[in-house]
């Protein structure tokens, strides 16, 4: 829906591709839920705010992003769709943790993780993929590596090219930070 308005910074945080056009696309997303006629179906209310949350995420508006992802997980958790649960979870995992609250951010993690190994294999790779880049952030370096790495076996079997290229760039990018923090310890011991 929003896909291709939104990439991810040096940091593999979601950023807009176009700040603009991002914005205004969320502004109609808002709009089409609000206008949203009673008895829709609560899927297409839910898939609706959910993105309009993503959006929101990459626009740097966490509270806002928080509130209609909270909706979106609970509309899925009433429809009991856990799939959606988990990729919300997931979703409100990344507000959280962008804004900073770091330990809500792994609840949501960690239930999503747990969700998708023994519900969802098929999702287990994209938690672990949202949880390694979280415990990167925190500075737990190892155990985001051998995360990222499990996400990074279970792509190569998927077979998605993009999967694996996102996956193998976090992997990168948690191997940068396992290696300074080596050279500045090593620093530090002469």
């Amino acid at each position: 829906m929003l896909q291709h308005l939104i990439t991810q910074d040096e940091d593999l945080r979601m950023v807009p591709t176009d700040r603009d056009r991002l914005a205004g696309a969320v502004g109609e997303i808002r709009e089409d839920l609000r206008m949203l006629p009673p008895g829709t179906d609560d899927a297409r209310r839910r898939v609706l705010a959910r993105w309009a949350g993503i959006g929101l995420v990459s626009l740097g508006d966490y509270h806002d992003a928080r509130a209609f992802l909270r909706q979106a997980l609970d509309l899925a958790t009433a429809s009991g769709n856990t799939r959606a649960v988990i990729a919300t979870e997931l979703n409100l995992g990344d507000a959280y943790r962008y804004a900073g609250e770091a330990e809500t951010a792994d609840v949501l993690y960690r239930k999503a993780l747990d969700t998708a190994r023994s519900r969802h294999p098929e999702l287990v790779d994209f938690a672990l993929q949202h949880f390694g880049k979280h415990l990167m952030e925190r500075g737990d370096l190892v155990p985001a590596r051998a995360h990222l790495r499990e996400a990074w076996r279970l792509r190569i079997a998927k077979g998605d090219t993009g999967l694996i290229e996102s996956t193998q760039a976090a992997l990168d990018r948690v191997e940068l930070l396992i290696g300074q923090a080596g050279a500045g310890k090593a620093a530090a011991d002469r």
